[in-house]
């Protein structure tokens, strides 16, 4: 009996380790660069460019060897169509800090602005499609690059929280408009 309940006490003990463990999994990194900080106060108008695709990465199974399993090193993205709501998610959040955003394609004729800006999406599949790096660019009217933000989930591929555009661009977008 006393067997019994040592081996469900280990059994317990070793469930909520992976419990605690899958639910403290990190989402990546998020490493944002200033060139200039944008009063926002001056800053009204904002056109945010439409990925033209975002760039995917296929999944590939590790390999069990006598040592254990083995993770693969990822094999290069390729060019897929959009995946995601990014842009949309970019303009929301950008509209937070009182500057009106506009959605458009590359190569748009662009009326009067104060901030453009662009971004670059990978994703991977791992039960679903997830973020795995995100790149930012705020640029000014003259072509300077004023600011820019990457998301990355590479160190953390493993153990992630599902990261998506909901929610790593409010994170992204407060480093790029706070000072």
């Amino acid at each position: 009996m006393h067997r019994l309940n040592m081996k469900k006490n280990f059994t317990c003990i070793g469930i909520l380790t992976i419990l605690i463990i899958l639910l403290s999994s990190c989402s990546g990194t998020i490493n944002t660069v200033k060139y200039s900080v944008p009063e926002i106060k001056e800053q009204k108008k904002a056109y945010i460019i439409s990925a033209e695709n975002s760039q995917y990465i296929k999944f590939k199974f590790g390999a069990i060897t006598p040592l254990g399993y083995v993770i693969l090193p990822d094999d290069p993205s390729k060019e897929h169509e959009i995946i995601g709501n990014t842009d949309l998610v970019i303009k929301n959040e950008v509209e937070k800090y009182g500057v009106q955003a506009e959605i458009v394609k590359k190569g748009d004729e662009l009326g009067n602005f104060d901030l453009l800006i662009e971004y670059h999406d990978t994703w991977r599949w791992d039960l679903k499609k997830i973020l795995d790096k995100l790149e930012i660019v705020i640029i000014s009217p003259k072509g300077d690059v004023i600011s820019k933000s990457e998301f990355n989930i590479y160190k953390n591929k493993e153990l992630h929280n599902f990261p998506s555009p909901e929610k790593e661009v409010p994170k992204m977008i407060k480093e790029l408009f706070e000072k």
